[in-house]
This record gives C-alpha cells, sequence and structure tokens, in this order.
C-alpha cells in the first residue's frame, strides 16, 4: 500500500487500544515479545475476516502497534504494547460492535481495551484491513516524516483547544 492513502484524517483517527502487559511473559528475549505481538496482531485481523458483517468485511480499519509503558491492573508501570484499530468501529458498522475484544482476552497478558488516537500514542501503522483482507503498509521515511509532522500538527490544535494541556515530545523524531 502506498503511504499517500494514508490521508490526514487516517492518521488522526481514533479507535481502540488492546493494551497487553509484555512483563508477564516468562521469556522476555526480543524475540519472544516480537512473537507474542505477531501473534496477537494476527489474530486480530483473523477475526476480522471471519466477521459476517460485510461492513466489517469492506472496512477499511487501519491496525497500528505502539511498544511503551502502560499502567498494569495492579497500578505500576510495566513494559507493554497496544494494537489500535481505527476507525471506531461504530463509525464503519453504525452500531456498538467490537467484533475482536473477545480474541483479545484470550492473549496472555491482557490488560484492558480503551479508546486511543494512535498518532497521539506514538504508534505505528502496520495494515489495513479491506475487503477482508490485510495489505501491509511500508513504515519508511516519507511515512515517518508524515506521521512526525501531523503529530506536531495534530497536538497544537489540541492544545488550543484545551488550555493548560502539557505538550509531550514527538515519538516519532
Amino acid at each position: 500500500m502506498q503511504t499517500a492513502k494514508l490521508t490526514d484524517k487516517v492518521l488522526k483517527s481514533q479507535g481502540w487500544a488492546y493494551q497487553f502487559d509484555l512483563s508477564i511473559l516468562a521469556d522476555r528475549r526480543e524475540d519472544s515479545i516480537n512473537e507474542h505481538m505477531r501473534n496477537v496482531y494476527l489474530s486480530a485481523i483473523d477475526t476480522l475476516s471471519k466477521q459476517r458483517s460485510q461492513k466489517i468485511l469492506k472496512g477499511p480499519f487501519y491496525l497500528w502497534i505502539s511498544q511503551k509503558k502502560l499502567l498494569s491492573n495492579n497500578n505500576q508501570w510495566v513494559d507493554g504494547f497496544s494494537l489500535i484499530v481505527t476507525p471506531l468501529f461504530q463509525k464503519v458498522v453504525g452500531r456498538d460492535v467490537n467484533p475482536i475484544v473477545e480474541s483479545m482476552w484470550q492473549h496472555k497478558g491482557y490488560l484492558r481495551t480503551e479508546s486511543a488516537v494512535p498518532l497521539l500514542e506514538g504508534a505505528v501503522p502496520s495494515c489495513i484491513f479491506k475487503e477482508g483482507e490485510a495489505f501491509p503498509i511500508e513504515l519508511d521515511d516519507e511515512l515517518l516524516t508524515r506521521l512526525s509532522d501531523t503529530f506536531e500538527e495534530y497536538q497544537y490544535m489540541l492544545s488550543l483547544v484545551n488550555p493548560g494541556m502539557s505538550l509531550r515530545s514527538n515519538p516519532y523524531e
């Protein structure tokens, strides 16, 4: 997929973040962590592809990955990652539905699901799901520059309507 198809609207969209505690993994080597994240990612795609809803199958949905510190269930900061799916399912199907939450609960380290704007979480887009298939998104220099620039612009615009909002450092630099 060409990065040009990732419009500003897509980059600023809100979705569901499925958060996972990576510190619970017995083997915390990088390859084991990557394998766990890959399994979660593939299970989300598999679950989306098996939906009966034609609107969900048609999509499009974007899957994003963010690896960072998360607050665990016992209020401790842990190494974690989020799989974020945008846009919110309601915007596509027109009703409250979350077709992949049950498959996410089954993965080791699942913490919670909450709404999130992937751009503000420092997430990177990994694929687009449309017409029942997943297409990878190439993370190249052009896309990283767009993510960085859009992050700065979006955060600035949010700060104008939310006085007192603390500005974060740009995760894409």
